[in-house]
């Protein structure tokens, strides 16, 4: 069993950690939090038995902000609040989004600069470790004042409210946390809107969405390499005196990864092996684009990535609560922390970088099922009979369709802003349509990478394997360990996705 991860901020937990947790690691609290935990605890405490007016405490939320709310109104008002907004829509948030939820929510927490007890970051904790998920719906906050309605769900779940997952099955989280040992939490203080503030949800997910597209990019690295080597591309164009002279980071990566993966192929040949041909003609002494400039294309993909998991690991370790208390100078300070911008941003631009690896991909599947530009190989791969027999050309159009919903998905969320809120959120981010939208697209290059993969270990079994370069050929063999051969024509979507749940694995190898 894997070591738990610790909340111990101001130390850093790393988008993988989250990833860990996600999946079900257990987590354990540093100790040494507590204090600051309980300053800003009492800070508040102070605060709220004086006449400072502190929103979200003794005023109400929102445009509702100039309404006072007496201290005798304080534990309804913030049940109530939790109780409004928990609102959300649509499907439920799978089990990884809801835990990695409820890990960034208690981390934020743990900073103590919200104010709250610290048995509400033990008991978001407690439930981790039950694994009590909350059923979390996809539709709801615009990203604004953080994941409101989905982080309502949460907060619902506390109070021992709403539904949950556990043991794989949806069930009342009264009954999930009596089954855990747990009572329902009794939320005091600004202790409801300090669950809901902030953009766990959606840091939560974009942890996830950054890690995969990393994994995602070295398996599309090795299958452009397995097509490169089947069509004996040349690999001068991945020499790195090339790259050295526009080095950027992502494409020197991508070209030194591609190089060491075509390393002993007998396939591959150079400008200077590239013969004449008899009718004047002469073999091109450099490929096209889909071969040539992989490294310029997934190099700026994961430069994209590089860029998102900075934006993302801070986004994850930050306070993104409103109001802010500041206990070692005894202030609360008043922000807009909790608004999605930086996080919304940089999730935009990881989804258009994701859409361009499915891109690329189909790119390539395109040129090996075309017999006019396979180097000799058969139409659609198709081992005999072409006619009588489709072979890959179903999964073509699968390839292309995901290509064209991508493209539509990875328009900018973030210029949809559509005020709300009586006005008072009158320019939001909409990052949880974004960070959704980005699961999505992760999800549809992950297939149309695996149908590459498909094509190009079939590709790889025609012009035989004995003289690919080793790693593609371990990469290819290993796809044909999930992959039969395509001897007869026969429904191909659960080889596809078989290929998608071993991508882990494969990105191993790659």
């Amino acid at each position: 069993m894997s070591s738990p991860v610790i909340l111990s901020p101001p130390a850093t937990l790393s988008l993988d950690d989250v990833v860990r947790v996600a999946t079900g690691s257990r987590v354990g609290i540093d100790e040494r939090i507590w204090p600051r935990v309980e300053a800003a605890h009492e800070l508040f405490l102070r605060l709220a038995a004086s006449d400072r007016l502190v929103y979200g405490v003794n005023t109400g939320c929102g445009p509702l902000c100039d309404r006072i709310v007496s201290p005798a109104d304080m534990v309804a008002f913030q049940a109530n609040l939790v109780r409004s907004h928990a609102s959300g829509l649509g499907s439920l948030h799978p089990r990884e989004v809801s835990r990695a939820t409820l890990l960034v929510r208690a981390l934020t927490l743990a900073h103590g600069r919200s104010g709250v007890r610290r048995a509400v970051v033990e008991r978001l904790v407690a439930m981790l470790n039950a694994d009590v998920c909350p059923a979390i719906h996809e539709t709801g906050s615009v990203g604004a004042s953080g994941d409101l309605v989905e982080l309502a769900h949460v907060a619902l779940a506390l109070m021992g409210e709403g539904t949950v997952l556990q043991g794989g099955r949806m069930q009342p989280a009264r009954d999930a946390l009596r089954a855990a040992e747990l009572e329902p939490l009794l939320l005091e203080g600004r202790e409801g809107l300090a669950l809901m503030n902030g953009t766990a949800c959606e840091a939560g997910q974009a942890a996830l969405a950054v890690v995969g597209g990393e994994e995602l990019v070295a398996v599309a690295e090795a299958a452009a390499a397995i097509v490169f080597d089947v069509l004996g591309g040349n690999p001068e164009a991945f020499d790195p005196r090339l790259h050295a002279v526009r080095p950027h980071a992502g494409q020197v990566a991508s070209a030194a990864h591609l190089a060491a993966l075509l390393e002993g192929s007998r396939r591959v040949r150079s400008a200077d092996g590239r013969r004449a041909l008899g009718d004047g003609r002469a073999e091109p002494v450099q490929d096209p684009y889909t071969l040539r400039c992989v490294p310029q294309i997934l190099g700026a993909v994961r430069a994209t990535l590089a860029h998102a998991r900075e934006v993302v690991t801070t986004e994850v370790n930050a306070v993104g609560d409103n109001p802010t208390f500041f206990a070692e100078d005894g202030v609360v300070l008043h922000g807009g922390n909790f608004h999605g911008q930086p996080l919304a941003l940089a999730i935009d631009h990881l989804k258009v970088a994701l859409a361009e690896v499915a891109l690329s991909s189909e790119r390539r599947l395109a040129r090996l099922l075309d017999p006019a530009t396979n180097g000799g190989l058969p139409p659609f791969l198709i081992r005999d009979r072409a006619g009588l027999r489709s072979g890959l050309m179903g999964l073509q159009y699968c390839a292309s369709s995901t290509v064209a919903e991508n493209a539509v998905l990875a328009h900018p969320a973030t210029l949809g802003s559509v005020p709300t809120n009586a006005n008072n959120q009158d320019v939001v981010p909409m990052g949880s349509v974004g960070v959704r939208q980005a699961r999505r697209i992760l999800d549809n290059a992950r297939r149309v990478v695996a149908i590459e993969l498909v094509a190009a270990a079939e590709a790889a079994d025609l012009v035989g394997t004995a003289d690919l370069a080793p790693r593609t050929r371990a990469v290819a063999d290993a796809v044909r360990s999930l992959v039969a051969p395509l001897a007869a024509d026969r429904p191909l979507g659960a080889d596809v996705e078989r290929v998608v749940a071993a991508m882990p694995s494969l990105a191993g190898l790659a």
